[in-house]
């Protein structure tokens, strides 16, 4: 099980969350999760890890694996007018890679000694790069992104 990541070391980045107001393509205001009062693991409204999970005890990482680069070709393959990005569209694969991050998760959760699955560790300050980086597990960039992996924290709620 090389998706389940024991955590040894946590980075933090006390303004991780202004990544969500970040413009990006058809997203001028940024995520538009941010602010969602649905949403209680994006910011503002996400507590800081710190205050919700407890880090003395174990942490852990599952993460999913879908093949973007192959997909990219599967589409132009089929779609030979189609751009890059319209290649690339999160409508077309993202719902496979969830579904697996998903089946993983509830594979491995009662096995652990955790109570609670973050979907969005981002959002309560938790810088997923540095902090998979610094346990081994290296995430491509997305201008690079070959390998798409999508990422939930386990752990113990704070009480």
């Amino acid at each position: 099980m090389n998706w389940l990541i024991p955590l040894k070391r946590l980075v933090f980045l006390p303004t991780i969350n202004k990544w969500c107001q970040l413009p990006y393509p058809n997203h001028k205001k940024g995520c538009p999760n941010y602010n969602n009062p649905k949403r209680l693991d994006c910011p503002p409204r996400a507590r800081r890890i710190q205050g919700f999970f407890d880090i003395e005890k174990p942490l852990y990482f599952v993460h999913s694996e879908f093949d973007l680069e192959s997909h990219v070709k599967r589409m132009k393959d089929r779609h030979s007018n189609w751009s890059e990005r319209q290649c690339k569209c999160v409508l077309y694969w993202q719902g496979t890679s969830r579904r697996q991050l998903k089946k993983r998760v509830n594979e491995v959760f009662d096995d652990l000694d955790v109570n609670y699955v973050c979907h969005c560790p981002e959002g309560r300050g938790l810088n997923v790069y540095a902090t998979a980086r610094a346990n081994g597990l290296y995430l491509d960039r997305i201008r690079d992104l070959k390998i798409v992996r999508h990422i939930a924290l386990l752990g113990t709620l704070k009480w």
